[in-house]
């Protein structure tokens, strides 16, 4: 799939439900780009397109730090961290985190957080 095409149905991430007892998890992605206007780019296509339409994703939002635009972070709620790795194992099978890593300086830090007072 390119930048600027919306994903067919076979292009859709499979839906994963969450397991009984799920409690809702964070997860943040810290990465500097090589690139940051082409990261940026990258992420306003595939976040809306993509990621926000996953099974059990609650929200995805993309940040810039404005004291050095190369800073990304990536702040998501899922229903489950079975969700959220269900994702990520099929965006890995489909080479879409090769895409993403090659525009990145080193991989991404990620923290995985369960909420608990909901």
């Amino acid at each position: 799939m390119t930048d600027t095409m919306m994903p067919s149905e076979q292009e859709q991430s499979p839906a994963i439900a969450a397991p009984k007892d799920a409690r809702p998890v964070i997860v943040t992605l810290d990465m500097t780009a090589r690139n940051a206007e082409a990261l940026k780019q990258h992420l306003l296509t595939v976040i809306p397109s993509v990621t926000r339409k996953a099974a059990g994703q609650r929200f995805s939002w993309s940040t810039q730090d404005p004291e050095n635009a190369a800073r990304f972070t990536l702040i998501q709620e899922w229903d489950s961290l079975a969700q959220q790795q269900g994702y990520i194992a099929w965006r890995t099978q489909r080479g879409d985190l090769t895409t993403l890593l090659d525009m990145l300086e080193a991989p991404p830090r990620i923290e995985i957080r369960e909420v608990f007072d909901r």
